[in-house]
């Protein structure tokens, strides 16, 4: 069976690809959704076992210019993977396949995340999915009901989805933050990749952003909001709107 050196997840939409092509640089290779997708435990360990095709995911295969898709040359060698990062590995951290592997739990301002689902990749519009990944999720929490709002299930979505792996004994990384405890972490120095713009789609489309207003539920928003205070990031009301 492959064993991973560490495993990285978050929300999604938080910076999983970057740290992949960052460990990656580093001369840890890190696949994305390349162990864990939408198939679960199930898929991941017939990968694991060599059982099933290891590839790597869309997003860290292209990057968007503003008009379209461009494929990226390839920066993994899958044949040699010693890490993964994938927020599809997020409800198994606990299984005894994972247990030994150290955890890189990665969040990103939840007013950006949140934005990122709602309005770039249109997520959380019903509470059935319109994808695989984005079934997973419901799956995975049947706490978001049908018949909640789109951003209050987004919201509610960042809280509950982060609360589930800080079950687990990870090490904690802000996305914006320095890196040299995250290298202290791992065990590595030297120059490593520092393009935050990957899988980055700002330019896609022009829609409304989150702002309390959208936020119908006073629970979901102290909720969203304390989490946020807590990771350190800025959510004053008026800080809202981006």
């Amino acid at each position: 069976m492959m064993k991973l050196k560490y495993l990285i997840t978050g929300t999604g939409r938080c910076g999983t690809v970057y740290l992949a092509r960052f460990l990656t640089s580093l001369g840890i290779p890190c696949g994305h959704e390349s162990i864990f997708d939408w198939q679960g435990m199930r898929g991941a360990e017939k990968r694991l076992l060599g059982e099933k095709k290891i590839e790597l995911s869309f997003v860290s295969r292209a990057k968007y210019d503003g008009k379209d898709f461009k494929d990226l040359d390839d920066w993994i060698d899958l044949n040699h993977m010693e890490a993964e990062s994938s927020y599809m590995s997020a409800p198994f951290l606990g299984e005894d396949t994972l247990k030994d592997i150290p955890v890189i739990h990665v969040v990103r301002n939840p007013i950006k995340v949140v934005n990122s689902f709602c309005t770039y990749i249109d997520y959380f519009k019903s509470g059935i999915g319109t994808n695989s990944y984005e079934q997973f999720i419901y799956r995975h929490l049947p706490e978001l009901k049908e018949d909640m709002p789109q951003y209050d299930r987004a919201c509610l979505y960042y809280v509950l989805w982060n609360e589930m792996i800080e079950k687990n004994n990870v090490f904690f990384h802000r996305i914006e933050d320095n890196k040299q405890p995250l290298l202290d972490f791992i065990g590595a120095s030297g120059d490593y990749f520092d393009d935050h713009s990957v899988n980055t789609l700002k330019k896609i489309v022009n829609k409304k952003f989150l702002s309390p207003s959208q936020i119908e539920s006073e629970d979901i928003q102290d909720r969203f909001m304390s989490m946020g205070t807590r990771y350190g990031y800025n959510m004053s009301l008026k800080m809202m709107v981006i």
